[in-house]
């Protein structure tokens, strides 16, 4: 069995030790390591990456597999590397450890977050993923108001600031009969407990197999980005530490950047971009009475044939009005298509006195359109370009359907 390091020794970033077995499994090399600091992926948390080291050579651990599981019994672990190491090839092992403090920042803060959830609102952590590009996501099996989210943040990075130790633990299994921790689930066996406190408060007990941090003041800070329903409670989008960090320079970046265009404050920028929406809205709704009244003029002055081709916007009430407009209008089958060449067109079509699903199964051949409908009207979208779609309905309008 591999001695697992990165359980009780989360700061380790390095250790010499032994290849004490390797396989070569569908053209891939697989390694044992009799020490290793390297965590493998598991409990919603991705495997750590580093190199295995030589005199002669460098390989790079790429991923760590759990072998075995943690309800059946012991575990091992195996590493898929880039290359071949024999068996009893002493190694030098280096932990790619901005990754690894990256994660452990996360994953300490996610324990903290889920310790207040289950104590403040009895709440209990449901999934748990973290990801090394998206933003961390708690579930929860409750629903949350946004005071109590605010609430939540609030109180989590107080936890930060009391800088409270985080110290892992093994107990016996008579011990855990009378121990309150979360995540209990049968496990054959060593349970390891994560425990965030001290003896004047504890602020989460729970069972967890990744390497965190010391103390809670190394997370930095905890934040919460949204929050959305999911599964019948609360789905959390978090990040924690450096990640955090970052996430908060680069918005404000943006945020100071937007203030700027406007010659104003950060803190002053919210009314006038709520004003701009307003404005905006009124002349979009100017703008697609204008172009929905100029078109009708063009129909109904025969400018246009039997397709009618804009590149104007039009929303769906203008379109199926003009629509309705032309079909009044027009013998055969006509229609209002609303796009480009490039990214193809919205329609509605038909014809009057005709049934549109005939038109409809007719431009599903002829110009692969999607969409459907009923006999007085079809509406979809189309990749055809401008030209394809007059000439069809300019040779469709002289067939006997």
């Amino acid at each position: 069995m591999t001695e697992k390091l990165y359980e009780k020794h989360s700061y380790q970033k390095e250790c010499t030790t032994v290849v004490t077995e390797c396989v070569k499994e569908d053209g891939a090399f697989y390694i044992k390591l009799e020490a290793s600091v390297f965590f493998p992926e598991e409990g919603g948390q991705y495997a750590d990456t580093g190199t295995v080291c030589t005199p002669d050579k460098t390989l790079r651990i790429l991923k760590g597999e759990l072998l075995g599981s943690p309800t059946e019994g012991e575990t091992d672990v195996r590493y898929l590397t880039d290359g071949e190491l024999p068996a009893g090839t002493e190694v030098h092992c280096t932990l790619d450890w901005d990754n690894r403090f990256d994660r452990m920042q996360n994953h300490s803060g996610e324990h903290i977050l889920s310790g207040l959830l289950h104590s403040k609102y009895g709440y209990n952590n449901t999934g748990f993923h973290l990801s090394d590009s998206d933003p961390v996501t708690v579930d929860t099996d409750g629903t949350l108001t946004d005071a109590q989210i605010a609430e939540l943040e609030q109180e989590a990075n107080a936890v930060i600031y009391e800088n409270f130790p985080i110290k892992d633990s093994y107990p016996t299994k008579e011990e855990l009969d009378n121990l309150p921790y979360r995540s209990k689930i049968e496990i054959a066996g060593q349970v390891r407990l994560i425990t965030i406190g001290n003896e004047e408060r504890t602020v989460d007990t729970c069972a967890c197999c990744a390497p965190h941090v010391s103390e809670t003041g190394a997370i930095g800070i905890i934040k919460i980005l949204s929050a959305e329903k999911f599964r019948g409670g609360t789905r959390l989008s978090i990040l924690c530490g450096r990640r955090a960090y970052v996430w908060i320079k680069e918005n404000l970046a943006a945020l100071q950047s937007a203030a700027s265009l406007f010659s104003t404050r950060p803190e002053q920028l919210l009314p006038i971009v709520e004003k701009m929406k307003e404005e905006s809205s009124r002349l979009n709704t100017t703008v697609a009475e204008l172009t929905e009244e100029l078109l009708s003029r063009d129909i109904r002055t025969g400018i246009f044939g039997a397709a009618v081709c804009t590149q104007m916007e039009l929303g769906a009430v203008s379109m199926k009005n003009l629509y309705n407009t032309l079909r009044s209008l027009r013998d055969g089958y006509c229609g209002i298509f609303c796009g480009n060449d490039e990214d193809g067109y919205k329609y509605y079509a038909g014809g009057k006195d005709l049934d549109a699903r005939v038109l409809a199964a007719e431009m599903k051949t002829a110009l692969d359109a999607k969409g459907g409908g009923s006999a007085e009207m079809i509406q979809g979208k189309i990749l055809a370009r401008k030209e394809q779609i007059e000439a069809f309905f300019a040779q469709i309008n002289q067939t006997d359907l």
